[in-house]
């Protein structure tokens, strides 16, 4: 990218944060972040709009509107909803030595369901509806909850503003796993699974996680309460909820779920697969566990090839020196950061030391050796061909990346795949 053509970019990003009320930023900071982007491969559109949205300051919402239970977010002070009373049970806790009653349970609206927990008695039934202000919600384990408090109002209103709200759990496959789903019905093999040992709310607690797998997919699996889980059990969850990391669903459930062993062979351990996948799924996904794409590389990115590593942090040194650890003795490495294209989207992908090597025919001493010949050897090697890729994707600011586990260049014959379409296309006549 030319400089005036940079220096455009940076005035259309700040005539979008003046038009959007954004935050004040200094044309160097921008400059400085754009050049960011761009040197890790972040196409430039994308790298725009990722940062009109860092600098837009978003409007608080004003305390006396409604909003829907679908749109509520983590840590907002002062929420204002219409709901329906759906489930509601007394608990009783102890704070600072003293026993005390609260109450929790489930709203539903037209939008959705939340988890709510009132820390007196509000004198509410199940099925009532109500006009609720100044409630306020936080996160718990990665799902929002609402809060009832000392200056939350609740007005009951007429039955009618919101329908009867439908709680029941709905059955899901692991493909379709969401960060933010509750009430979620799952029938999956236990194919791994680990006992630790957290602090919650300053007591110790035993969790146990690992890895589900059904005919779709793989996912990991938090339970926060001992059901005998065992692996290569099949089980069958009733009520757990959905949490996202880095685009990744993961599965959670407490004592408030229903665990039940089911038949083994509803699903086989070999119906456990790593999932092929076309890359626009994958966008759509957002991220995914252990699974396999297929796509052309059209872009080398910058920093591959032969790097220098932290000894303590193994961070990428920058100038022989470390963000971290300051200036340190480099242990030499090799990696690969490409860019895949298969016609439906495009992803980055990350190939450590082995595969890389496996890739380029070539062990780290021989790169180390060509290093002014490397980028025309990783070039000849890999643009325009096709990869077999598996691993985890994960999603950020800068779009879906696969960390690899394993690749095989993977071209196909024009000559043959010409034939194969020609024949399609005959028996289309």
């Amino acid at each position: 990218m030319t400089d005036d053509e940079l220096a455009q970019y940076i005035d259309d990003i700040l005539e979008e944060l003046r038009e959007n009320a954004g935050k004040e930023v200094s044309r160097e900071e921008l400059e400085k972040e754009l050049r960011r982007f761009l040197e890790y491969g972040v196409p430039p559109d994308h790298a725009k709009q990722t940062l009109v949205k860092k600098y837009t300051t978003e409007r608080p919402r004003p305390s006396a509107e409604r909003i829907l239970i679908v749109d509520l977010k983590p840590n907002e002070p002062s929420v204002h909803v219409l709901a329906r009373i759906v489930s509601i049970n007394p608990r009783e806790i102890t704070v600072k030595g003293e026993k005390r009653t609260i109450y929790y349970g489930i709203l539903g609206d037209e939008s959705g369901t939340v988890s709510f927990t009132a820390w007196k008695d509000f004198e509410v039934n199940k099925g009532d509806v109500f006009e609720i202000t100044n409630a306020y919600t936080k996160e718990w384990q990665g799902v929002v909850k609402l809060n009832f408090g000392d200056r939350t109002r609740l007005t009951k209103t007429d039955d009618a503003r919101i329908p009867e709200v439908n709680a029941e759990p709905r059955s899901f496959k692991i493909k379709d796993l969401r960060g933010g789903l509750s009430t979620v019905e799952l029938t999956a093999r236990i194919l791994e699974i680990q006992e630790r040992e957290v602090e919650a709310s300053g007591q110790k607690k035993t969790v146990y996680s690992g890895l589900l797998g059904d005919e779709t997919g793989k996912a990991q699996f938090t339970a926060w309460h001992d059901f005998g889980l065992k692996e290569d059990m099949v089980i069958k969850v009733t009520g757990g909820y959905v949490k996202a990391w880095k685009g990744i669903p993961q599965f959670s459930f407490d004592e408030k779920a229903t665990v039940e062993t089911v038949d083994a062979t509803l699903i086989p351990k070999d119906g456990v697969k790593t999932q092929h996948i076309s890359l626009s799924e994958l966008v759509d996904r957002n991220g995914a566990l252990d699974i396999e794409v297929e796509g052309t590389v059209i872009e080398i990115r910058p920093g591959s090839g032969v790097v220098s590593r932290c000894p303590q942090c193994n961070r990428v040194l920058q100038n022989g020196k470390c963000m971290t650890h300051g200036e340190v003795e480099g242990v030499p490495d090799v990696r690969l950061k490409l860019t895949l294209d298969d016609g439906t989207g495009s992803i980055g992908t990350i190939l450590s030391r082995p595969l890389a090597e496996k890739l380029l025919g070539k062990s780290l001493p021989d790169l180390q050796g060509q290093s002014e010949t490397l980028i025309t050897t990783m070039g000849k090697t890999l643009f325009g061909h096709r990869l077999l890729v598996s691993g985890n994707a994960l999603s950020d600011d800068y779009g879906i990346t696969l960390i690899a586990h394993d690749a095989t260049l993977h071209d196909f014959d024009i000559t043959k795949e010409a034939e194969h379409i020609t024949e399609e296309l005959e028996e289309l006549r």
